[in-house]
């Protein structure tokens, strides 16, 4: 199995961040540039920490998707599933934030690389496979 697989549906979710953040709210009330940089990442450049950190975001937001799909699946009409997708996307930004060493641009940054580099999926996914034991 690899992180690709794996992780598809979490990744998916994740990648629907990337509008909220593509527009932050300071930018909105300001000159300030449209969109946030995404930090520069290769898998050679990343270290340990930052590999772990990646991790516990990943788990991170799997909780918050844990968490969410019942609730969006109960709601009734779109607006409704989209009012709690909203609200989703907000508690998974907050879950990646939270995490030290880690910000939702470096966390979709990473996952990027990790989808294309074979070792560093590896490396990410026997980290994943630890942190779940330990659950």
């Amino acid at each position: 199995m690899t992180f690709k697989t794996m992780i598809a549906p979490v990744m998916t979710a994740a990648l629907a961040l990337a509008a909220p953040l593509a527009t932050p709210l300071a930018a909105q009330e300001s000159d300030a540039p449209a969109q946030t940089e995404a930090p520069q990442v290769s898998a050679d450049s990343l270290s340990e920490e930052q590999i772990d950190a990646f991790v516990e975001a990943l788990v991170a937001i799997e909780a918050v998707r844990a968490d969410y799909l019942p609730r969006i699946q109960e709601q009734e009409s779109e607006a409704e599933q989209k009012a709690v997708i909203e609200e989703a996307n907000t508690a998974a930004i907050a879950a990646v934030s939270d995490v030290d060493n880690m910000t939702p641009e470096e966390y979709m940054a990473i996952g990027k690389v990790a989808q294309q580099d074979e070792e560093l999926n590896a490396r990410i996914l026997a980290k994943l496979e630890d942190a779940q034991g330990e659950q």
